[in-house]
């Protein structure tokens, strides 16, 4: 036994759990453990790094002008009258029948539409959404994405190929992110530099940390593993 080895690995191991029990205390940022602050953290740099709508709204205004007419099948009378009040919104004219909706309109008009309800959404403005529809921002979101993508399975089978492409972009680079980061305060990595890299290498350190903790301590015990020596044959 070595004691020194034993005392260095268990001095390891109880500031280990003193550590990840300062971790788990809600003493971080608005009340919040160490976990949910990072969590919330990284959540808001990955918002300040997927803000494409300035993008967004250029590629729709290249299709204003553009006439569109589909029939959408969008699940139940429920979601066609709230989905027919976002395209009403874009200037199309919408005919609902049960869960069906007839719309006619100008593309470009309603994918700004669109992207304006997304990028209010991804600013953390949903009120906005909730004047204009009456109803919850994310469902407004959730009813815009499930109908844009009906509408590009019938822009496909109308062989416009391009048009149903410009959708799914909309779909996947505006309505995506500001449904998945509503509520989340953006943040740069150029402004959050010193954080983001003590948080790196704290992950590395403790996870370290640990490992070395157990073996200073089973050293300290006798119980190294050591390659067994070879027994020659005279």
């Amino acid at each position: 036994m070595n004691s020194k080895k034993l005392f260095k690995g268990i001095l390891l191991l109880i500031t280990f759990v003193a550590t990840l029990i300062l971790i788990f205390l809600p003493i971080y940022g608005d009340g919040q453990n160490g976990l949910e602050y990072t969590d919330n953290f990284f959540n808001s740099l990955a918002k300040g790094s997927s803000n494409y709508m300035p993008q967004m709204r250029k590629l729709a205004q290249e299709y204003v002008g553009t006439p569109v007419a589909v029939e959408l099948a969008v699940g139940s009378d429920y979601q066609a009258q709230k989905t027919a009040l976002l395209y009403t919104a874009a200037g199309a004219q919408v005919e609902v029948s049960g869960p069906v909706l007839k719309i006619n309109g100008d593309l470009g008009n309603i994918l700004l539409q669109s992207v304006n309800d997304a990028e209010a959404m991804f600013n953390n403005q949903g009120e906005q959404l909730r004047d204009r529809y009456q109803y919850h921002p994310k469902e407004a979101l959730k009813h815009w994405w499930g109908s844009l993508k009906n509408m590009k399975g019938a822009l496909t089978k109308q062989k416009k190929f391009k048009q149903a492409k410009v959708v799914t972009q909309i779909m996947s680079r505006a309505l995506e992110p500001a449904y998945n980061f509503y509520g989340i305060a953006p943040a740069s990595v150029s402004a959050n530099v010193g954080l983001l890299t003590f948080m790196l290498v704290f992950y590395v350190v403790y996870t370290l940390w640990y490992g070395y903790g157990i073996f200073e301590m089973f050293e300290g015990l006798g119980l190294s593993m050591e390659k067994s020596a070879v027994k020659e044959e005279v």
